[in-house]
């Protein structure tokens, strides 16, 4: 766990999205939790060396790599509408395909037999202002990446945690996003003053880090776009698949995790061409 701010702490070495914790006068904000459930125990007792109680658990957004550890914080948790909505529909299937992830490590596996899923108590739609214990902490929405993604503003620190809007360093997830609004957001924070961001994935960073995640995207666009005004199909666009695979680099046996993310991006940015230049 590392300090970045005064009382404002992260831990950037848990498999899945990076998670923080803010410290107030009477408790701890806990932002996001890992994804494997023996990384999400050992989260909690972090903060709990820490911190004497637990007031919040905020999830950025509602996917499996911010929420599984959920469960292990004596907290209600915070998220966008869209998130709560999301994460009221998850039933045992979402713990299996989650399990799925890990068949070739069983004993990852076996960890998810006791997950439940904690959802969210309270939901915000564009900007939930707190002001406890001496803090005062803005959860603010982003949109982009989900319709639901969110970020935890610091306005005295000036410290952000940007949810998967940023990440450092790897392909990001297209696969449920608006990558107008994406873009445009990304345009935004560029103009931000910060001390510092809290990516959703990667090492800490300040607003240049947007700009690989801009380029990105609109590389994406730009290739996805002259696919579906060729003419070609969908199933035939994914040529675009192997001309964004080495964009950004990734780990040794991870290809075809990364290219069924840019899959699932090529086939979300294929459906916004259709939208915007219809039958063709």
């Amino acid at each position: 766990m590392e300090q970045i701010a005064a009382r404002v702490y992260v831990n950037f070495d848990y498999e899945g999205a990076n998670v923080g914790c803010i410290l107030t006068d009477v408790g701890a904000i806990v932002v996001d939790t890992p994804l494997i459930p023996e990384d999400g125990k050992a989260w909690a007792a972090e903060v709990a060396s820490i911190a004497d109680n637990v007031l919040f658990v905020f999830n950025t957004d509602h996917h499996r790599a911010h929420i599984l550890g959920n469960q292990y914080f004596d907290a209600p948790v915070i998220a966008h509408e869209l998130a709560w909505k999301e994460m009221a529909n998850y039933k045992d299937a979402f713990i299996e395909r989650t399990k799925n992830m890990f068949k070739r490590q069983p004993e990852i596996a076996a960890q998810f037999n006791e997950v439940v899923i904690k959802k969210p108590e309270i939901a915000f739609t564009g900007r939930l202002i707190v002001k406890k214990g001496g803090r005062e902490i803005h959860f603010v929405h982003m949109g982009g990446h989900t319709p639901a993604t969110s970020g935890l503003w610091l306005p005295e620190e000036r410290v952000l945690f940007t949810g998967d809007v940023v990440v450092v360093g790897e392909h990001p997830s297209l696969g449920q996003s608006n990558t107008r609004e994406w873009l445009a957001e990304l345009t935004r924070l560029r103009k931000t003053s910060l001390t510092c961001s809290v990516p959703g994935h990667g090492p800490l960073c300040n607003v240049e880090a947007t700009l690989p995640v801009s380029e990105y995207i609109r590389a994406m666009r730009s290739k996805v776009r002259n696919q579906y005004r060729s003419g070609r199909t969908k199933s035939e666009a994914a040529v675009v698949i192997s001309q964004m695979i080495d964009y950004f680099p990734y780990r040794q046996g991870d290809k075809s995790f990364v290219e069924k993310r840019i899959r699932a991006g090529v086939s979300r940015v294929y459906d916004e061409m259709k939208a915007i230049y219809g039958e063709e």
